[in-house]
């Protein structure tokens, strides 16, 4: 997560992440290179920022320091300050779970003009159908109340979500990647890695093109502030949702190069290696195909970018005229989802 400083030529860049020992560890630089003292902040909470407290005071150049959780240990929030400048706040994006894979926030993150956008209220996973008991009890407590699943029709009702009945879950199918998809590319013998790049390539050209009904239904959602914190899912939790948290990003004024790596996330959150689908036995060129499907690429998401530029001009149009994001509902989005203060 990017923390930048507003109207300073000083530069904090800053982010949380948990270690094995379930400890925070928060990590800095400023920018231009300096010596002096950096002031840390922490709170439960990130409603307001009175509610603050001073944490401690560490050297510039230590650049680390490692936090015990005083709360749950599920979220805790810190903001930095150095010769007059505060950072954003900072949390840590990936939240820890049990069966659930690729579960992480997608707040945190900087506007082109340097607005930042809430943490939790928007979140993103793989597959939920494994939750276990401790995992569903950590949704609960990020307060989720509304699910948008993007998978397909057959794969939701052969594996139907089990959660608490309070959480309204919403069926938006994309019909992107998932385990049975895999299952079928992987029967064909000849099938390669550049194969297997080209079907996700096209796999995205056919989600923006014929699910525009889903997208748009998606940022009906998002414009009822009733409905956060929201969590997207889908079985890899990576391509119909990584599209989708694309899109969000962007209607929220995300720059490009934050765009593409919040999408390349997926690759630190996705073990090809842990994939229901057994590879050992296949060939090295299968393999690799496997690889290549259950891992996120640049390729692919600029194959689809460019794909939309080409034929609707820019990103912007075909939100707005595929897609129905209005600017009253870009205005919406960024009332809810960008922090006031």
């Amino acid at each position: 997560m990017l923390a930048n400083s507003c109207m300073s030529t000083v530069k904090i860049t800053s982010v949380v992440e948990k270690d094995r020992e379930g400890d925070f560890l928060l990590k800095w630089e400023v920018s231009p290179d300096q010596e002096g003292d950096i002031d840390i902040y922490t709170s439960l909470t990130d409603s307001s920022l009175t509610s603050f407290m001073p944490l401690t005071s560490r050297k510039i150049t230590d650049q680390v320091l490692r936090v015990s959780p005083t709360g749950s240990g599920l979220r805790e929030y810190f903001i930095l300050r150095t010769g007059g400048v505060y950072s954003g706040v900072v949390a840590n994006r990936t939240i820890e779970m049990n069966n659930i894979k690729n579960f992480r926030d997608v707040g945190g993150y900087f506007t082109a003009d340097n607005r930042q956008i809430k943490w939790g209220e928007i979140y993103r996973s793989a597959d939920l159908t494994n939750a276990t008991l401790y995992d569903q009890e950590r949704i609960r407590r990020l307060n989720i109340k509304t699910i948008i699943d993007f998978r397909s029709d057959r794969t939701a009702k052969k594996y139907p979500l089990l959660l608490h009945p309070s959480i309204r879950k919403i069926a938006l199918p994309l019909a992107p990647m998932d385990a049975e998809k895999l299952d079928e590319q992987v029967r064909d013998e000849h099938f390669d890695r550049s194969d297997a790049i080209r079907y996700v390539q096209e796999s995205y050209v056919d989600i923006v093109e014929n699910h525009k009904e889903q997208f748009g239904e998606m940022f009906d959602l998002l414009t009822n502030d009733s409905n956060y914190p929201i969590l997207m899912t889908e079985s890899l939790g990576k391509d119909g949702v990584g599209l989708a948290s694309y899109f969000i990003l962007y209607a929220l004024g995300v720059p490009p190069g934050t765009l593409e790596d919040d999408y390349m996330l997926s690759n630190r959150e996705i073990d090809p290696a842990k994939a229901k689908i057994d590879a050992r036995n296949l060939s090295e060129p299968l393999q690799e195909a496997v690889t290549a499907m259950l891992s996120v690429n640049r390729a692919y998401l600029n194959y689809v970018i460019e794909h939309i530029k080409q034929k609707y001009g820019s990103v912007d149009n075909y939100l707005e005229k595929e897609l129905r994001v209005t600017v009253g509902k870009k205005n919406l989005l960024r009332k809810y989802l960008l922090y006031q203060f």
